[in-house]
C-alpha cells in the first residue's frame, strides 16, 4: 500500500509539473527574441536554405531594384516583420506572396521570401513572426535599403524559382 500511494504522489507531482511547464515552440516557428540593428523587437526564425535579399518596395508598385545583391545563409536569422507583397514565388510544391524584412548576412537590407522559412505553409504568414505596421517599406529609403543603380530584376528570380509573378 506504502509503495501504491508513493507511487500516486510521484505521478502527482509530475502531472502538476506538465501542467505548469512552459509551452514549447512548434518546431521551425518564429520567435520573438532581443532588440537588432535599433529595432527593439525582433523574431528569430528558421530558414532551410541560403538565399538571396531582394529590394523592394510599395504594396501598389514593385520595384525590382538590386534583388541578387544580399544573401541570407541557411539557420537561424533575425527578422523585424513580415507583409505580404505582390510578389508571387514558386519554388517547386512551395508557394508564398509572403516577405520578411532583415539585414543580411552580408550587410544588405531586404525581404526574404516565405518560402525560405523552415515553418508555415502555402500562401500564409510565417508562423510565429510579426506583421509589419501599417506604411512599413512604402517607399525606397527605409532603413538600409541601398539598391545599386541600373540593376535589372532577374526571372525566375535569384534562387532558382520555378515561377515568379507579379500580382
Amino acid at each position: 500500500m506504502k509503495k501504491i500511494r508513493a507511487l500516486v504522489a510521484c505521478l502527482a507531482v509530475a502531472g502538476a509539473l506538465i501542467v505548469t511547464a512552459p509551452a514549447v515552440q512548434a518546431a521551425g516557428s518564429c520567435y520573438q527574441s532581443g532588440p537588432q540593428a535599433g529595432y527593439g523587437t525582433t523574431y528569430t526564425c528558421g530558414i532551410w536554405r541560403s538565399n538571396h535579399l531582394w529590394a523592394m518596395y510599395g504594396s501598389g508598385n514593385f520595384h525590382g531594384l538590386d534583388n541578387i545583391t544580399g544573401v541570407l545563409n541557411a539557420g537561424n536569422s533575425w527578422f523585424i516583420c513580415q507583409r505580404k507583397t505582390v510578389v508571387k514565388l514558386e519554388y517547386g510544391s512551395i508557394k508564398n506572396d509572403w516577405f520578411a524584412y532583415t539585414l543580411g548576412d552580408n550587410g544588405y537590407w531586404g525581404w526574404v521570401s516565405a518560402t525560405r522559412f523552415s515553418a508555415g505553409g502555402n500562401w500564409e504568414p510565417v508562423p510565429g513572426l510579426g506583421y509589419c505596421p501599417a506604411g512599413f517599406g512604402e517607399t525606397d529609403t527605409y532603413p538600409g535599403d541601398r539598391p545599386r543603380g541600373g540593376s535589372r530584376w532577374n526571372i525566375p528570380g535569384p534562387d532558382g524559382e520555378s515561377s515568379v509573378r507579379i500580382n
